[in-house]
């Protein structure tokens, strides 16, 4: 984890524990942290400013969530995943994104897909960069970009239980892969698929949830193909 300082207020009516969370799952989502990694609560207070308690109080959502294992003596660990967890995660964030997918596409406005035009814009570079060109920390800032366009593509249902199922369900993919792991069916044809579904989403066409679904497909094999997942426990 980063050992930069990062002060935390409360605001908008949320508590410390909740920012604390939301700090800590984006740490995971990004692969700041990955599995076995330590939580050190006083490591964290120190960065973040504050007391334990709101520290402990995130860690305890954490492990209800089943994303970290909690020990005595406040010994905290990133959890190991399981095969079957990390296929329930797969198949879950498919039903998420289908139903998002499915949901807006009838009536979403060319304003409300405008974040998802910007993210695409902003892979477009690194996609058609040439193989030599697209060095280690480009393909980073392109997962972190894939990241981005479908957190996005599933806040446009604007259903709060959506948002926070979807980004427990990033946490537990992050915890072995890197979130945009489906990319490795060539970058080219990832960012062809997203940009496949802007353009059907703007013509408001049922498209748009045929591709997702070819999409998710694709990304489902190339993550239990990888040599990572074949070494997780059952």
């Amino acid at each position: 984890m980063a050992t930069s300082t990062r002060r935390l207020r409360s605001k908008d009516g949320r508590s410390l524990s909740d920012q604390v969370y939301d700090y800590l799952a984006d740490q995971i989502i990004r692969g700041k942290m990955g599995y076995g990694d330590k939580l050190n609560i006083k490591r964290i207070a120190a960065q973040l400013e504050m007391s334990s308690m709101p520290i402990r109080d995130a860690i305890k959502r954490l492990e209800q969530e089943n994303i970290v294992v909690v020990k005595p003596r406040s010994n905290c660990y990133v959890r190991m995943p399981t095969k079957k967890a990390t296929l329930d995660a797969i198949e879950s964030r498919r039903m998420v994104e289908t139903f998002a997918v499915t949901s807006i596409y009838p009536h979403v406005s060319q304003l409300e897909l405008s974040q998802l035009r910007r993210v695409l814009e902003s892979m477009r570079p690194i996609a058609s960069a040439s193989t030599a060109e697209k060095d280690r920390k480009r393909l980073e800032e392109y997962i972190e970009l894939d990241r981005q366009f479908h957190t996005e593509l599933c806040s446009l249902a604007r259903n709060d239980y959506i948002d926070r199922f979807y980004r427990e369900i990033s946490m537990h993919l992050s915890m072995s892969f890197s979130y945009g792991i489906g990319v490795c069916h060539g970058l080219e044809s990832t960012f062809a698929e997203h940009e496949a579904i802007v353009s059907h989403l703007l013509d408001h066409s049922p498209m748009a949830v045929t591709v997702l679904k070819e999409h998710l497909l694709r990304s489902r094999e190339n993550i239990v193909s990888e040599s990572m997942f074949q070494t997780l426990p059952q």
